[in-house]
């Protein structure tokens, strides 16, 4: 199994927890799972992000 995170797929799975989520049918204690998921995969993709942006302003200092 590869752990390289990928933002792409962090999306896509932000996505299906959000469609989840607004299912009625989902059950508290699950709905607090996939909130829980959901929470790690966005600070992960801000860490991502301010990552990327770093590189960018090294490379436009060059």
């Amino acid at each position: 199994m590869d752990n390289k995170f990928s933002i792409e797929d962090a999306f896509e799975r932000l996505k299906e927890i959000n469609e989840k989520l607004e299912d009625p049918s989902v059950k508290l204690q699950d709905s607090l799972q996939l909130y829980s998921e959901g929470v790690k995969l966005v600070s992960d993709c801000k860490k991502e992000l301010e990552s990327v942006e770093k590189e960018i302003k090294i490379l436009n200092e060059v």
